[in-house]
């Protein structure tokens, strides 16, 4: 193994080594050398003789209800939305005359708030000496990347070329931030807690019972959310019935929604992938077949296998589901928390557990009430101008996210950020089932590095040290 290759594997042990030891937070100013993914050149992953062109994709990414969310922008960092909870009961009694006081009652409301979360990923260090270096004639640079690395979730930074990621350095370190930044927050977007750093409050912890005024810490019943508890019978077996849960709890929504003129409400059904595989394998049968025995414990019910199969496939290619003779969107989403045998003494092994939600997206005809905030970085222009010629940072995405440049001569790192919160405006016409068993046969593949079923392979960097000989060696 060449000098080179040994530096660059002793620099790569060197960040490691300062990664861990500030918690998987390196202190940032750029390093002397490059600390990037080398592409070409000596130790780069695509130099390798007699390499094809075309590279394909196996990395795994994530999806959920975020590309079904608008972003709207803002600069509120304590903001209060209000409901009319309802009237109070009158006090007093019905009036002799028609001119003494009669009963009154009074109006009351409740405001609930939102909390920004605070994302950053950098680059590495990229070395403008290094990014320009090619191994030989045939260390080529004209790889086409098959299959896409981003782009399921509308979380992503815009502007990120796939297509240049095994060509450019540069480009290969930002789609790696916007990677990161998608995984993140299709993450949080569900399981974000406040008690963690920089996090915003997902929708578990919002989708709930107990909602309180956010001024006052005063209850408001009337806006929390229709939370059951399937108790970890299995989806489709012979304890609690899924098809009766899910009808009454989207019926509880929808009754609230026309008791309170809310309509038309657009609701969201999501779920886990798998958990939507399960769902969508019985659904059909147990769903028509539903309360048809229920005088007659005896009666048999007869239905048509190719009508439910078609039932199954038409599910299944339009992500819908009928209840209540009512169709809804369906939604997966990895972000959803998935209970396991190693995280739940309710578990065995092979055994998961997640929740099935209905999210109210829109109200009155399409205002938002499910949606993503972001803390707009374009309202810094008025102080950055004065920094005229000086500017080494900017914004992306309408002001969704903020970059930075970060230089040290030649070398140079770019640092992203964003600052954003899902806001749920309307919790009591938000509902989730708790604790539904499956047994797949097999797990599919995680999205997420933490995950036991997440797989990767390869290497970040390559030996392509060889032998030569020269009058100076």
């Amino acid at each position: 193994m060449n000098e080179h290759i040994m530096k660059q594997l002793a620099d790569n042990q060197a960040l490691l080594t300062q990664l861990l030891a500030n918690g998987g937070m390196a202190t940032k100013a750029p390093a002397a050398v490059q600390t990037a993914t080398p592409l070409h050149g000596p130790g780069g992953i695509w130099t390798a003789p007699g390499l094809e062109q075309d590279v394909l994709t196996a990395h795994i990414r994530p999806m959920g209800i975020g590309g079904a969310l608008p972003w709207i922008p803002t600069t509120y960092t304590d903001p209060r939305f209000g409901t009319l909870t309802g009237y109070t009961a009158t006090s007093g009694d019905q009036p002799e005359n028609s001119c003494d006081v009669a009963p009154t009652g009074y109006v009351k409301g409740c405001n609930l708030t939102a909390r920004f979360g605070r994302i950053r990923y950098d680059t590495n260090t990229i070395d403008m000496d290094e990014v320009m270096l090619k191994l030989n004639r045939g260390d080529h640079t004209d790889l086409r990347l098959r299959g896409q690395v981003l782009g399921l979730t509308n979380l992503e930074p815009s502007g990120l070329d796939q297509s240049q990621i095994l060509n450019i350095y540069t480009m290969s370190e930002m789609v790696t931030v916007g990677v990161n930044f998608e995984r993140e927050l299709t993450r949080q977007i569900w399981q974000g807690v406040v008690t963690a750093t920089n996090e915003f409050p997902g929708l578990d912890v919002q989708i709930a019972t107990g909602q309180v005024d956010a001024d006052t810490n005063t209850a408001c019943p009337a806006l929390d959310s229709d939370v059951k508890d399937f108790a970890y019978d299995l989806l489709c077996g012979t304890g609690r019935d899924i098809v009766e849960y899910l009808t009454m709890l989207v019926y509880y929504l929808e009754y609230n929604a026309m008791r309170m003129g809310l309509n038309p409400v657009e609701f969201a059904v999501v779920m886990r992938p798998q958990m939507w595989q399960e769902v969508s394998e019985c659904w059909p049968c147990a769903y028509n077949t539903n309360k048809c025995s229920t005088q007659n414990t005896s009666a048999r019910v007869n239905v048509l296998g190719d009508q439910m199969v078609e039932a199954r496939r038409d599910m299944r290619q339009r992500m819908i589901i009928e209840i209540n003779d009512k169709e809804y969107p369906v939604y997966i989403d990895d972000g959803i928390f998935e209970h396991n045998s190693t995280n739940n003494a309710n578990l065995a092994a092979g055994e998961y557990a997640s929740s099935i939600y209905v999210v109210p997206l829109t109200v009155v005809g399409g205002l938002p009430v499910t949606y993503m905030q972001y803390l707009d970085y374009r309202e810094a222009s008025a102080e950055t101008s004065f920094l005229r010629n000086k500017e080494d940072f900017w914004w992306t995405d309408s002001g969704r996210y903020a970059w930075a440049l970060d230089q040290n001569l030649w070398c140079y790192l770019i640092a992203g950020k964003i600052e954003s919160r899902v806001v749920l405006q309307a919790p009591q016409l938000a509902g989730r089932i708790d604790h539904v068993r499956i047994s797949p046969l097999q797990h599919v593949r995680d999205p997420y590095p933490s995950s036991d079923y997440f797989a990767d392979g390869g290497v970040s960097l390559r030996d392509t040290s060889s032998t030569y000989y020269a009058v100076w060696a």
